[in-house]
């Protein structure tokens, strides 16, 4: 798996004194550029923020509970999306960022956020309509548990579909439930760099290829 390679490879680079085990301080000083959290002063108002959150990833992901990450539990903390047992620290993070009224659960408005106020109107309905009819399970209007995990940590089969239907729905235009070559053709942009697709790339060269037919 790519993202354990990853995260063993980022091991070794913060492993200072090179023992296979992660200190916090030793994960600070990589990250961060500190020898310590304690002196906030030192820290802007950001990276104090995180470094909260980190920590209680940290504490999560040392099952053993002995201050120090081996290499599995380095993997955890750094991939805690992979991790089941990580799961519930990031459900909390998600809840302590976005659930402004403090109730458990994330409404629409929620949701969005403030970037709400710089999106087009079809942007918004496009995101109330994902809210709806995708993410809100039990349709009650709000996000809750397993409903907010499978939004911050969407499955690979939840990806492509999503990724499958945002293409459909911009270049199916005789809406037959089928893309036609010349469909394809004429929303090219939307393809290229598509996740659901090995052919975006391809797609980058579309005027040569229509050219040479």
């Amino acid at each position: 798996m790519l993202s354990e390679e990853e995260a063993r490879e980022r091991l070794e680079d913060a492993d200072e004194n090179n023992d296979g085990l992660i200190t916090w301080k030793e994960y600070l000083s990589d990250s961060y550029g500190i020898e310590s959290d304690e002196n906030t002063l030192d820290i802007s108002e950001e990276n104090e923020h995180l470094i909260e959150d980190d920590k209680r990833m940290w504490q999560a992901a040392d099952s053993n509970k002995d201050g120090l990450l081996d290499s599995n539990e380095w993997v955890a903390f750094s991939h805690p999306e992979e991790h089941p047992d990580m799961l519930p620290v990031i459900l909390e993070q998600t809840l302590r960022e976005k659930d402004k009224d403090n109730d458990g659960a994330i409404s629409f408005q929620e949701f969005v956020g403030d970037r709400g106020s710089e999106m087009s109107k079809e942007s918004l309905l496009e995101m109330k309509t994902k809210f709806d009819e995708t993410l809100d399970k039990n349709k009650d209007g709000k996000l809750e548990g397993s409903e907010i995990l499978s939004w911050v940590v969407p499955s690979n089969e939840e990806i492509a579909q999503e990724e499958v239907d945002h293409l459909f729905g911009h270049s199916d235009d005789d809406h037959d439930d089928l893309l036609s070559f010349p469909e394809v053709l004429e929303h090219h942009d939307v393809f290229v760099g598509s996740e659901a697709t090995d052919y975006g790339d391809h797609l980058h060269n579309i005027h040569q290829f229509t050219d040479e037919l």
